[in-house]
């Protein structure tokens, strides 16, 4: 399809998958079979028979494992040469957000807008492609339509990022990011801190936005195309919709690849 020279420029790509679950672990499926041979996967999360369902490669003799582990090996059953340094870390350690900044592309999969923040503010500072992708569904309840869907966000320095397609609520950024002692004072006087219930998940779903996602690295990568910046899929109406519009005055575009002196290093709480 791109030809050997747009093989060759897959292959020497480093990606980071921030998230090994539902579409994280697709995302690092499809990555392996299109020629990657060198990742970092950061999360801290285990699987759980509840996510049975929905993890690439899992099998029920993994309940209890590390997702990045479960990752790494499947990737190295697709490429048997892939390097892949799985950090079992929260995304706001030193090792985990160091690794990423050596990364020549970021996909983003997590459920939260504190860590989709820290990796907007991460992948700007250090000019790095960050492809940010989610899935929704809202079952059916009294007064409200089933709807179902996701979309990907090809966030580029200096041209487009999660701000500008705006997909990262602040407050609610603010709020996962607090610390737990925060969080505790703040429920202890009712105060709300987000949706603690996992949210749906279909394998299915996941599939459909997790290529998405990797078609737009791999016509970014090749040039066989300009890639979109934003890609949304409808599925109650079987349909993708693309949003071009960047935002001029956009603040964390305008001030890409500051490296150190975006002091993103705030958001560690360890090592």
């Amino acid at each position: 399809m791109f030809g050997k020279a747009g093989q060759q420029k897959l292959e020497v790509q480093k990606a980071g998958v921030v998230g090994a679950g539902g579409i994280g672990s697709q995302v690092c499926q499809a990555l392996a079979y299109t020629g990657v041979r060198d990742f970092v996967v950061v999360d801290d999360d285990t699987l759980e028979e509840t996510n049975m369902n929905r993890v690439a490669g899992a099998f029920p003799s993994d309940i209890g494992r590390h997702k990045v582990e479960i990752a790494k090996r499947h990737i190295g059953q697709i490429k048997s040469d892939a390097t892949v340094l799985a950090i079992p870390k929260n995304l706001r350690t030193h090792r985990a957000m160091q690794a990423l900044t050596e990364c020549s592309v970021i996909f983003g999969c997590v459920d939260h807008d504190g860590p989709r923040l820290v990796l907007t503010e991460l992948a700007a500072a250090y000019s790095i492609p960050l492809i940010d992708a989610a899935t929704e569904i809202f079952p059916e309840i009294e007064g409200q339509t089933f709807h179902f869907g996701g979309r990907v966000v090809i966030a580029r320095p200096g041209d487009y990022c999660l701000f500008c397609a705006e997909q990262i609520d602040r407050e609610l950024a603010k709020e996962d990011l607090e610390t737990p002692e925060v969080r505790a004072v703040r429920r202890q006087h009712g105060y709300g801190v987000g949706k603690d219930n996992p949210a749906p998940s279909v394998f299915a779903l996941n599939g459909i936005i997790a290529n998405m996602a990797i078609m737009e690295f791999i016509v970014m990568t090749t040039g066989v195309r300009q890639t979109a910046r934003k890609l949304t899929y409808k599925g109650d109406r079987g349909v993708v919709t693309s949003n071009n519009t960047a935002n001029p005055d956009c603040f964390t575009c305008a001030n890409c690849g500051q490296g150190e002196g975006a002091n993103i290093w705030r958001y560690v709480l360890g090592a």
